[in-house]
């Protein structure tokens, strides 16, 4: 069983289909064919082998539910809290959440901006965090502060300490994730997931805990990248350089985690406060401003399903 603790949760780790379908649906609810494109990775299947494929896989996982239209969510939680990151963690169906979590006041809410630094782009084929920062958003002001270099146990590539000025005498001796994922989780639980390219950071944090506890972290996330792109549209770039020099917001430590997450807390306030100038007032009412196509929806063929080589912020 999975453990929710009001926010970010964990639960025991599935498949790999099924793990990334979890993944794909806490993004929202998503029709067969969308839902095999993404998890299977067969742009363009027909409809009907979809369907079928869509039911073999997952019609008897609890994980899941399949609505009279055809659409797949993340079954709701017997007794759901308000869904934000939870070990089993945050959970972004909509359809799972009670009408009172949905008009949340986006004052009300806290958030916790997390920010990694890694030894490449992808968790499922090896690659490690360097360095972790997470950034607690309470009440408009930054409120927690957590960071810390990590040991990745695998060397970093050149390419990776150009970027980022991380190398291997700076984290041999630094803790190894499983040695603070306890202390990680803590920080993230009962919080909104805020990151600049969130899909990123939330895969490699996920992927870390799993591999540390054999948990998997659920909950509600927000995408500052989305969110500038949809208050932001006279921008030319969403990179977070972009943003927080449009804003006046300094970046310290430009490619380091605290830099660039305290960068984002800061950042995120002023996005926020432009949605509140457009309406937003509640969590569902910031859904609707990011849209149904941008937040829930899949993506396009031909746009990179991970971030560039080099800088994670090449999709802003």
């Amino acid at each position: 069983m999975g453990l929710s603790i009001g926010g970010i949760a964990a639960r025991p780790a599935e498949t790999r289909l099924t793990e990334r379908a979890v993944a794909f649906l806490s993004n929202g609810a998503a029709d067969a064919k969308a839902l095999i494109e993404h998890v299977c990775q067969m742009p363009g299947a027909p409809l009907v082998v979809a369907e079928a494929m869509a039911l073999a896989l997952f019609a008897q996982r609890p994980e899941f539910a399949r609505a009279t239209d055809g659409r797949w969510s993340l079954a709701p939680e017997p007794h759901a809290q308000r869904p934000t990151v939870a070990v089993e963690g945050v959970r972004e169906d909509r359809s799972s959440y009670d009408a009172t979590f949905e008009r949340d006041e986006l004052a009300s809410l806290s958030y916790v901006v997390v920010d990694v630094e890694t030894t490449g782009t992808s968790p499922w084929s090896g690659d490690r965090i360097t360095e972790i920062a997470a950034i607690v958003v309470r009440d408009g002001v930054v409120a927690e502060r957590f960071e810390t270099l990590v040991n990745p146990e695998r060397s970093i590539p050149p390419m990776i300490t150009n970027l980022t000025q991380i190398n291997w005498e700076m984290v041999k001796d630094a803790p190894r994730f499983r040695d603070v994922c306890e202390q990680v989780v803590s920080v993230l639980q009962g919080h909104v997931f805020v990151a600049h390219n969130a899909d990123f950071d939330w895969r490699f944090v996920t992927a870390e805990v799993q591999r540390a506890t054999g948990q998997r972290l659920s909950g509600r996330r927000l995408c500052t990248v989305r969110l500038a792109r949809r208050v932001l549209p006279q921008l030319r770039s969403r990179r977070l350089d972009s943003v927080a020099n449009y804003y006046g917001v300094e970046i310290l430590a430009r490619h380091r985690a605290a830099g660039d997450a305290v960068a984002t807390a800061h950042v995120l306030l002023r996005l926020l406060d432009e949605a509140r100038d457009r309406e937003c007032r509640c969590w569902d009412d910031l859904q609707r401003l990011l849209g149904e196509s941008m937040a829930h929806g899949p993506r396009s063929r031909g746009q990179r399903a991970m971030p560039g080589p080099v800088d994670k912020d090449t999709t802003a």
